[in-house]
Formats: C-alpha cells, structure tokens, sequence
C-alpha cells in the first residue's frame, strides 16, 4: 500500500539517526537548522522587539446555526472565508461553520452525519485546497467538498489502530500518526489521500509527551524530544533544535517523574522543573515555541536568520490578563487560544469574555468573535 518504509531510530532520547538509505538528513549533519539554547534566556521577562500591524475585529454572525459552542477551532482559511470546527471532540454534533473574515457573516453550515457517500460520525481534521475552493474532511474516510457545499468524492483512509487526529495541507501532504507494536507510524498522503511514504520512528512508546504534532500555515511539524522536524513527502527536515539542558522533558525524565505516580499533584510539581513542549508556529522569518515552565506558559518568538530571542510572552491560567496581548480600538484583547497562521496572517477566535459589542461592552446576545493580525519585525 505505502511507496515504501523509512526507519528512524531514537538515539540517546534527544536526537535521531535515519536508516541507511533514507534521503532525509539527520540532525547531526544538518548545519542549516537552528540550534537554539533555550536556557540562556530562560530568566528573562518579558518584552516585544516585534510590532503588529492591520489587526482585525469582527463580530460573529448570531443567527442560531452561527453560534459557537465551547469547542471550536480555526481549521483553515481560503481568501476571506475562515473555516471553522466546532465540536471539535468527536461527536454527532462535528460541523464546519464557514465565515467572512471581514465582518463575521456566517457563509454556510457543512454537516453531514450518517452513514451515506461524504456522510460522517465525526470530523477528525480538515485541509483545505484554496486554489479550487475544495475542502476535505478528514473521517474514517476523507470527503471532498467544495466550499459550497456540494460533494465530489471519498477517499479510503489507512489508519486502523485509532491514530492521532490527521494533519498537513494538500500542498505539502497530509500526515496520519499510529502508534503500534512499539513503534510510531507516519503515514503520508497526497491530496488525493494516495500514500506517498510511511516513517517509522522505531522504539517509541505513546505515551511519552516528548513528542509533539501540529501544523503551521502549510506545512506539518513534529519534534522529537528537542529536535522540530518539518514533514515533507518521504522526509522529516530538521527545523531546528531547541536544547533544554538540564531542564529537558526526554522519556527517560517522564518515566522518573510523571509515568506511573500515584500521587498526581506531586508529579505536576516535579514537572512543573521541566521544559514541556506544547506547539511549535513557523512563520517564514519567524519561528514560535510554546512550551510550559514552573507552572506558567511561554510564547518565544525566534528570528529565523540569526536564532535571536525576539519576543517573550509569558503567563499562568490565574493571571487576569492570560493569553497574547492584541490591542485593538483602544483596548487590549487577551486570546487564550493557539492561533491558526495563513500566509503570515494570525487568525483566532475570541473568548466569550472577551466579545464585546459596537458598544465596548459584552452582551449575552452576542456569539464570539474573530480578531486577525499580521507581525513584523526581524
């Protein structure tokens, strides 16, 4: 079914050495990576040498089918359209809500639960294809849509062992993860949902969050312990390595601190002394981490170019102003949520507590809204 299988084998807990035969270069020989000592700056406070520019505010529609539930999350944008995932746990409930960035309109609702062709239980991710206004639902099938709704096709999907939710853009190929007889399987797909390759990251155990699997714009990225990959058909590129010294989350430190205690309140505080990855965003000059630290969250913001700290964002769910600072109309919105990055444009949903109306202030008549920015700076 795959093109074929490239081995990758953890070495050390930290780095990856790829089987022979393999085109993807390591991270041992790759010079172009930036390699980044996070405890250099890791008692620095706070501060911005970057500068937003043209943010964006528009109010939801508040026709009964627009309103947004508790879960719901940015799953793509094509031109002015953001499209959005609610109920984003699997439930009957999964639709896509399509909006007008510019003032918040609802475009349409797409939902189609049953067991028919391009019917689904769930939405188990999205990838859009801009170009043709097309969109797939990722599912125990993948379903193509057009952004008006109307279907074209399904496509089988390979996963059989209950895999991590499927990530990646038609244009830089679609990744499913299983995790099975000890190993990590990456299946890679075109846009067609037609398997390009299979890495296989050997020795891995799913329960280490040392690993983690997100999207940024268009492309799919992966660290391994400290190393960010960027997946690309038949290859992991090396993005960067973040080194966290003493301070670094491996597998080894999880087993000691965190696998297998009863006492869960202790083990928080012993890991609360360690770095924790949580998501990485790749921005072209830019590169953000966001990882947890002594019980509070970090947004570092790196400069592709040199590797220099440009920004820090740092804070704890207890702190009145959690969250990125956006300002906006004279006043400052706190998103709490990880944004979603389209062509260097950040795109995120605002709170409930947060929506406030024409008139400066929150109603109960009101759904939420959506706040966009770009950033500048190195």
């Amino acid at each position: 079914m795959h093109s074929h299988l490239t081995a990758i084998k953890l070495i050390a807990g930290a780095t990856m050495a790829l089987a022979a035969g393999c085109t993807a270069s390591s991270q041992s020989d790759n010079t172009e990576a930036l390699q980044i000592d996070m405890l250099a700056d890791i008692d620095r406070p706070d501060f911005d040498e970057t500068s937003l520019k043209d943010v964006r505010y528009a109010l939801l529609d508040t026709a009964t089918e627009a309103l947004l539930g508790e879960y719901a999350q940015i799953q793509g944008v094509i031109g002015d359209t953001v499209i959005v995932h609610d109920m984003t746990a699997m439930g009957d409930n999964s639709r896509l809500l399509l909006f007008d960035a510019n003032d918040g309109h609802l475009i349409r609702s797409i939902r189609h639960i049953g067991q028919g062709p391009g019917e689904y239980r769930w939405i188990r991710g999205v990838v859009t294809i801009p170009e043709r206004s097309e969109i797939i639902l990722l599912s125990d099938k993948a379903h193509r849509y057009t952004t008006d709704d109307r279907y074209i096709e399904s496509y089988s999907m390979s996963s059989k062992h209950g895999g991590a939710l499927p990530i990646g853009s038609a244009e830089r190929g679609i990744h499913e993860t299983d995790a099975f007889d000890g190993d990590l399987h990456i299946y890679q797909y075109d846009d067609r949902m037609t398997p390009v390759d299979t890495l296989v990251i050997n020795n891995y155990e799913p329960r280490w969050i040392s690993i983690a699997f997100n999207q940024s714009d268009k492309e799919s990225l992966i660290n391994i312990v400290d190393t960010v990959y960027s997946l690309v058909p038949g290859e992991m590129q090396p993005v960067a390595v973040l080194s966290r010294g003493v301070k670094a989350l491996t597998p080894e430190v999880e087993h000691k601190v965190y696998i297998g205690r009863t006492d869960y309140e202790q083990a928080e505080r012993e890991r609360q002394g360690y770095i924790e990855f949580l998501r990485f965003i790749n921005d072209g000059p830019r590169f953000t981490v966001t990882y947890a630290y002594g019980g509070r969250n970090y947004f570092d913001t790196y400069s592709h170019k040199s590797g220099k700290l440009i920004a820090r964002r740092s804070f704890s769910d207890s702190d009145e102003d959690a969250g990125l600072l956006i300002p906006h109309d004279g006043r400052t919105m706190h998103i709490t949520n990880y944004p979603f990055i389209s062509n260097g444009r950040y795109y995120s949903i605002v709170s409930e507590d947060e929506t406030l109306g024409s008139d400066g202030e929150p109603s109960e008549e009101l759904n939420r809204a959506l706040i966009s920015w770009s950033v500048e700076g190195e």
